[in-house]
């Protein structure tokens, strides 16, 4: 969904339990607002909207979202789920910001605690705080928060676990004391009394498998369709969700690549999905956060069939398919493990996935997905315009062969060339003193900012690179303003409507 929808949306709306209007960013009269949506079902404010429904605007927003992130989490204990984000309005900008309910009730700001009273934020009554404190206690002895008994460190994949890190670290989401890895860990909820949670399994075991059989993801290629027998290609994964998340990408890449392009004018091959990867993501996403894990049967499996793709998982939808279509607060079944994908920075936009599912789909000219919820069962399906499975390279003239084989190597060896050529001017800008370290992970960030822009002919927009490297508004300008100071990168055009190229000189330099 556009954000100008989106924001038509809620207008169309009254304040309310889960939604407020404020003309100006006084940040005492958010942090209270917050609490009380955190010690409720959640909510959304949006900043710039009288209470009239006029819409004013904010001025500075990009400074003005970057002090509420950095006053929120350091005000409010223990640390919210929140996310704030920057959204057009015709020729105005406005600050929306969305919380889930909290999983760490009661919440506390400035000392107190507040709840949410219809549109009233008031302070917790005592019976309202001792409800919070027993709805707090029901949450610890969630199926995430239990211990997996027989899980060492030594289990664990430290390099998601610093990845992760680096992420929270490079989006200003990190406190004081948690950079170690178990100290992390704990701080989240992943490890209590000596051991780790079933959330820390699935989320960063070498092999959730062994302690959990029931995380196991089946993705298949089958050739001839439901009543078929026939699988092309039928795998069991027993990663963890980010090692699950790399193997269903790579899945992707192998099966629905239909199209491939090469212009000389363009120096790397664009291919072209039968599905917009977006809403795929998104899919995949969903399905690895909600999906219910508790349940010793619990499946989740992405079949690709000649006509369409189902992802199916189980689990229980707490919205119905029409609520699907519409704004709505994102409400995670597993919220330890929702919040550790939010600031690893897979989910971007908390709420907003099946709306950029539906969206994404329809510029494609692809039938409405449809979501199947049953009563343990959540599936989902794309529609294909084509067909599927049937058409292989080997079934390729030998000329398309040929010309495939000459764009892959030329490809190849192109993204090298850019790799070391981002990282080399990055080393190099370091010795120099002309910008502070960087992690891996940012690096890798930087170069696929870099590639999502060389890939795109007329030049990228930050939506544009968002989507493509899914990293926040936040993190992509920052990528970019350093990308800008090694003169790798340059913006062309007006303030709103401008892209981002690749200087001659760096161009020049990796093909």
């Amino acid at each position: 969904m556009k954000a100008e929808q989106l924001i038509k949306d809620l207008l169309k709306q009254e304040e309310s339990g889960k939604l407020e209007f404020k003309e100006v960013a006084r940040k005492d009269a958010i942090g209270k607002t917050i609490c009380g949506f955190l010690n409720n079902q959640g909510g959304q404010i949006l900043i710039g909207v009288t209470d009239k429904k006029e819409v004013k605007g904010v001025d500075n927003a990009e400074k003005l979202q970057i002090e509420i992130e950095k006053y929120l989490l350091k005000e409010l204990i223990p640390e919210p789920p929140v996310m704030v984000s920057i959204e057009n309005y015709g020729n105005r900008q406005l600050l929306l910001i969305k919380v889930w309910e909290g999983a760490k009730q009661p919440y506390i700001f400035n000392g107190s605690i507040y709840y949410r009273r219809n549109d009233r934020t008031v302070q917790a009554s005592s019976k309202e705080v001792s409800e919070l404190i027993h709805k707090r206690h029901e949450t610890e002895i969630h199926w995430e928060r239990q211990s997996c008994l027989g899980v060492e460190l030594n289990d664990l994949d430290m390099e998601e676990i610093n990845k992760t890190i680096d992420a929270t670290i490079t989006q200003n989401k990190m406190k004081d004391g948690t950079k170690e890895p178990i100290d992390f860990l704990s701080y989240y909820g992943l490890y209590q009394n000596g051991n780790f949670t079933n959330a820390a399994v699935i989320l960063f075991a070498k092999n959730p498998a062994r302690f959990i059989p029931q995380s196991r993801v089946r993705i298949a290629l089958l050739e001839q369709g439901k009543t078929g027998d026939i699988f092309k290609d039928d795998q069991l994964l027993e990663g963890n969700l980010f090692k699950n998340i790399i193997a269903i990408q790579n899945f992707f890449d192998k099966h629905l690549t239909h199209t491939r392009k090469f212009d000389n004018k363009k120096w790397e091959r664009a291919d072209n999905f039968a599905f917009p990867i977006v809403a795929l993501r998104e899919g995949i996403m969903n399905a690895l956060v909600h999906r219910e894990y508790a349940q010793v049967a619990s499946a989740m499996s992405v079949i690709i069939y000649p006509d369409r793709l189902e992802i199916t998982n189980s689990g229980k939808s707490p919205l119905k398919q029409s609520e699907l279509k519409k704004s709505h607060l994102s409400m995670p079944y597993n919220p330890d493990i929702a919040h550790i994908v939010f600031l690893r920075g897979y989910i971007e936009k908390i709420g907003r996935g099946t709306l950029k599912i539906i969206d994404t789909c329809k510029q494609a000219g692809l039938k409405e997905p449809i979501w199947d919820i049953g009563e343990h069962t959540v599936k989902l399906t794309f529609f294909s315009n084509e067909k599927l499975v049937g058409v292989t390279k080997e079934k390729a003239n030998d000329n398309d062969a040929v010309s495939d084989a000459v764009s892959d190597a030329v490809s190849d060896a192109v993204k090298k060339g850019l790799i070391d050529a981002v990282s080399d001017a990055v080393s190099d800008a370091v010795k120099k003193g002309l910008i502070d370290a960087v992690s891996d992970a940012v690096n890798d960030a930087l170069i696929d900012a870099v590639k999502a822009i060389a890939d795109s002919k007329n030049g990228a927009s930050i939506t544009q690179i968002m989507d493509k490297i899914g990293k926040s508004n936040a993190q992509v300008k920052r990528y970019l303003q350093t990308l800008r100071n090694l003169s790798l990168i340059e913006f062309k055009g007006s303030p709103k409507t401008g892209k981002y190229f690749l200087t001659k000189k760096f161009g020049s330099k990796i093909k």
